[in-house]
């Protein structure tokens, strides 16, 4: 029976550590996750579909400016409903034609060019929404890769916690069995350890939450931060106001819409110009003597439209245009407004973050001084055990806040990088 216990404790060990995040998951620095998410998340790689899709759009959308060509044929067939004596001398009449024609429509009011040109800036708006939407993912994904990195280092640093529990609690067991520390003091110690325990457990939980968000930002995929030293971030962004309005992404499409607007508008105004379409037709073969053109002869043609009144259509589409122009720069304004905002607050963000990391720092040190004293006089028998559980609870509050600290230094870093658009930084003109 206890053999039997003993292997399928090892088989169901076995399951749970195949079964694993880390067990599965590949460790990837942070340039390697990104471009991970770069390529295989499903929202950015569904925003570039549609965008090489708008692409066609704009092709077959100016198709009808260019000259078409087409062949035509038809045949008929006519029975006559008289006599057989009668049919027989006029018989059965039927005709049939194959011709050829060139048709195209001519830009007399410069219709043509604006119409291209409204395409290419609504194409090009949409390029700068699509650099937008990848500059803000894969700012939460580096967001997200320095949360799951410091969520690592809190294990480490709780299971670090766990063992000094462990250890403090063996300490004052021999002490107690020595009697010189009251039973209270192992019931403490105790507690102490367990308290230590969950909070591995949760640190535990809180990196497997952040591995699952960083597998749906790439597709899927299972990632986990690459092992390396946990360092103070330094100020790697060169941030400006100015710099930033000429390399934002969101502001770029504010901008192209401002810009097709009045197009549009101008193509509004347009609304009434005159319409001039020529053809040339070319009758390859017929049995039809009426038929026009003959057989083997040409046909030019030209329609030519004005309008005269359209019930005031163009009237209130160019005002309507004219309305969309002044809700544009609106949302252009708006946009710079969100930039001063975004640029603004991340330096603030990362001015307080160094400052807190600084004063974290310094506290950290004097309760790692405070604690090591503190446990050499309990150890001793010259300290009391309430003296050491609250130096230990300090020292753990310190340093589980210096870590947090450094985790909001890389958070206002990646702030920085995204209001400036380092991620996907706007094409050049």
């Amino acid at each position: 029976m206890g053999k039997s216990f003993k292997i399928t404790m090892l088989a169901a060990a076995f399951l749970v550590w195949v079964f694993s995040p880390s067990a599965v998951a590949a460790e990837m620095s942070l340039d390697e996750f990104l471009l991970a998410v770069r390529e295989s998340n499903p929202v950015l790689q569904s925003s570039y579909k549609r965008l090489e899709a708008f692409r066609h759009t704009v092709r077959s959308s100016v198709a009808d400016q260019r000259p078409s060509v087409g062949v035509r044929g038809n045949t008929t067939w006519l029975s006559d409903t008289y006599s057989s004596q009668e049919r027989s001398t006029m018989g059965e009449r039927g005709n049939y034609s194959l011709s050829a024609a060139i048709t195209h429509r001519f830009d007399v009011s410069g219709v043509y060019g604006d119409q291209e040109r409204q395409l290419l800036l609504q194409y090009n708006g949409l390029v700068s929404d699509h650099l937008a939407l990848v500059n803000n993912t894969l700012a939460a994904a580096e967001s997200l890769y320095w949360q799951s990195f410091i969520a690592r280092q809190n294990i480490f640093l709780q299971r670090g916690i766990l063992n000094q529990r462990k250890e403090d609690l063996r300490i004052t067991e021999e002490k107690f069995r020595q009697q010189l520390i009251p039973r209270l003091d192992i019931i403490r110690a105790q507690a102490k350890v367990e308290e230590a325990e969950s909070l591995v457990v949760e640190a535990e939980s809180a990196y497997r939450d952040t591995l699952a968000r960083m597998a749906t930002l790439a597709g899927g995929l299972d990632f986990e931060p690459k092992e390396e030293s946990l360092l103070v971030p330094s100020l790697s962004v060169q941030a400006g106001v100015e710099k930033a309005m000429g390399r934002r992404n969101d502001v770029r499409s504010a901008e192209t819409a401002l810009e097709r607007a009045r197009v549009m508008k101008t193509l509004a105004a347009k609304g009434m110009a005159p319409t001039v379409e020529g053809s040339v037709g070319y009758m390859v073969l017929t049995d039809n003597d009426n038929s026009s053109p003959t057989e083997k002869e040409f046909l030019l043609s030209m329609n030519v439209s004005i309008p005269v009144y359209d019930g005031g259509k163009t009237k209130e589409d160019v005002a309507d245009k004219a309305k969309t122009i002044e809700a544009t720069e609106k949302t252009l304004e708006s946009r710079k407004n969100q930039v001063r905002e975004d640029v603004v607050q991340a330096l603030n963000q990362w001015e307080k973050a160094v400052a807190l990391e600084s004063s974290k720092r310094k506290q950290l040190a004097r309760s790692d001084e405070e604690l090591i004293i503190t446990q050499l006089m309990y150890k001793e028998g010259m300290g009391a055990q309430i003296d050491l559980l609250n130096a230990q609870v300090e020292n753990q509050k310190v340093k589980t806040e210096h870590l947090t600290a450094i985790k909001e230094m890389y958070l206002a870093l990646v702030s920085l990088k995204q209001a400036m658009s380092d991620y996907e930084p706007a094409p050049a003109e």
